[in-house]
């Protein structure tokens, strides 16, 4: 079993009021994301966050040229981005009347969600030119107790056709899509689109902290360990990233 290991450290917490009507407390916002450098050298910062007057994200500064800038409409979100070498990877995300995406001006993924509101299929295109793509494959969610528990496709020619999760026995922290079963599971990957996680965009989120992945490829499970502050909030995940918050 693969499993990371992390030192706890706490640092102090100062009170901060709650967001305008919503019970999102604004001081729990995570502002600055910092990946841990593979060479060595400590953590560098990642991705600079800034939200909007509802709590979503507004703009995202990466490395590089990396960027994305969100603009909100009633049936779309429009994404202007460049990636870290800065060519265009803008996008149009095109939303049902819940407010969740079901498609992008580019591939149809055919997001579909069940009456709690959770992602259960999407369409993963595959073979992809410049100009068109190949084909789909089907991918279904399963669901136990609020969690997303499996993730799998019938596909036979997919190596790996199954992924499942195991979740802590502690109620879920969103740290900005890094550790969604969307994301760790690959059904969302690029990182403009994970980010938009958060707001429930793709459904609602796992009830539990995500605890391990398996994709059944012969390595075993992974184990994922947090870090936390004194006010309980994660500001390691894995060692491979650190959160800071609007107020430290």
């Amino acid at each position: 079993m693969k499993k990371y290991l992390i030192l706890l450290l706490f640092v102090p917490v100062v009170s901060c009021s709650k967001n305008v009507g919503a019970t999102e407390n604004t001081c729990n916002r995570i502002i600055e994301v910092l990946a841990n450098h593979p060479y060595g050298g400590g953590y560098l910062t990642t991705a600079l966050i800034e939200y909007d007057d509802r709590g979503r994200v507004k703009s995202v500064k990466g490395e590089g040229s990396n960027q994305s800038t969100y603009n909100y409409f009633k049936d779309s979100i429009q994404l202007l981005a460049t990636d870290f070498n800065g060519m265009d990877i803008s996008e149009t995300y095109y939303l049902d009347s819940k407010q969740r995406i079901v498609n992008t001006k580019f591939f149809n993924y055919n997001y579909t969600y069940n009456d709690d509101g959770y992602l259960i299929s999407y369409k993963a295109p595959y073979g992809i030119n410049p100009c068109q793509v190949l084909g789909f494959i089907q991918y279904n969610l399963r669901y136990e107790n609020g969690n997303l528990v499996e993730l799998s496709t019938p596909d036979q020619t997919v190596s790996k056709q199954k992924v499942t999760f195991e979740y802590y026995d502690q109620p879920n922290q969103d740290v900005m899509g890094y550790n969604s079963p969307l994301y760790l599971g690959r059904v969302i990957y690029d990182r403009p689109t994970f980010f938009l996680i958060r707001n429930n965009f793709f459904g609602k989120q796992p009830k539990n902290l995500l605890k391990s992945l398996d994709f059944h490829d012969g390595f075993g499970p992974a184990t994922i360990s947090y870090q936390y502050d004194s006010s309980k909030r994660i500001i390691y995940s894995d060692d491979a990233y650190e959160f800071k918050y609007q107020c430290p």
